[in-house]
């Protein structure tokens, strides 16, 4: 019995940016297009961010079948580590703890709830 399938969390990972490119894209244009305020930004930042993993947890615990938690949180572990080298080498913003500690709470939330909700919707 293999404890965590690595391609399925791979997989979850990949879905994750994937769905986080689409969502961003999507973001770009409503605020382009209408006249919402992009003093809105940072909160579709970290709704794209909890998403992104919340999906990307689903489709990886779906695919395992088993462990659910620990798959999704695979996911949103990885996702957040992409996610802050990409904004240290794109950003010139300082370090901030709070915005940190934040994305860690979304990680493990959107994670934990992504594995739960993929385990549920798999036919395993």
């Amino acid at each position: 019995m293999e404890y965590i399938k690595l391609n399925s969390i791979i997989k979850g990972l990949i879905w994750a940016l994937f769905i986080s490119v689409i969502l961003s894209i999507l973001i770009t244009f409503l605020l382009h297009f209408t006249s919402i305020s992009e003093t809105l930004l940072p909160s579709f930042a970290s709704l794209i961010f909890f998403l992104s993993i919340l999906l990307g947890s689903t489709i990886s615990a779906k695919s395992a079948g088993n462990r659910g938690l620990f798959h999704g949180l695979g996911v949103g572990i990885l996702y957040l580590f992409f996610s802050i080298i990409f904004g240290i080498i794109v950003s010139t913003d300082p370090f901030s703890w709070v915005l940190f500690t934040k994305k860690i709470a979304y990680t493990l939330l959107g994670g934990a709830l992504g594995g739960i909700i993929g385990i549920g919707l798999s036919n395993q």
